[in-house]
């Protein structure tokens, strides 16, 4: 989600919100996420997940991509939250590759579920609105081994109770999250 779209649709709120934070508290780092009030949004809060600016692959920005979704989800968990939205985080104006991008998001989102058992996050629902971004997912996501609860029949390789999901929404590619 945009600044623009935080602007717009979720109001005013969103936006003072993150300045009062930044003039309070400076710039955050890549991997870092920021909790703020939703706005107008229907959703209980806004996080914003810092991701990183593609150099070339050689800054550690896997890492930090990988990161900054995992951290997202720890804060999900931490307020007791069920699900979260992740969009693309870092894919857009930041330059990450996109299906580097994808494959790293899912990837963290498989593994925070699956090492977290304790965890009230049910389900990771990954947005973007543009189809072209949701495809890439959707194709990561086929490609994925994704864990088997144990006495699962053969074929069934998800786990029931947690879930990741892709799925088109109408706000733009962005490094925010929300609670739904």
């Amino acid at each position: 989600m945009t600044w623009r779209c935080c602007d717009v649709e979720g109001g005013p709120e969103i936006i003072d919100d993150c300045r009062t934070f930044v003039k309070l508290e400076g710039r955050m780092l890549p991997g870092q996420v920021y909790v703020s009030k939703p706005g107008r949004l229907p959703c209980k809060a806004v996080m914003h997940a810092v991701g990183p600016m593609w150099r070339g692959g050689q800054h550690n920005e896997e890492n930090q991509l990988y990161a900054a979704v995992s951290q997202s989800l720890d804060e999900a968990t931490q307020r007791g939250f069920s699900t979260i939205a992740v969009p693309a985080i870092s894919a857009g104006i930041f330059g990450f590759p996109p299906d580097r991008a994808t494959g790293i998001i899912l990837s963290a989102s498989r593994d925070y579920l699956t090492d977290r058992s304790g965890t009230c996050l049910k389900e990771v629902h990954i947005v973007d609105s543009d189809p072209a971004m949701i495809s890439r997912f959707e194709s990561s996501l086929k490609s994925m081994t994704l864990p088997a609860e144990a006495g699962a029949e053969e074929g069934q390789s998800e786990l029931p109770a947690r879930r990741v999901k892709a799925q088109q929404s109408a706000e733009p590619t962005g490094n925010a999250t929300g609670e739904y």
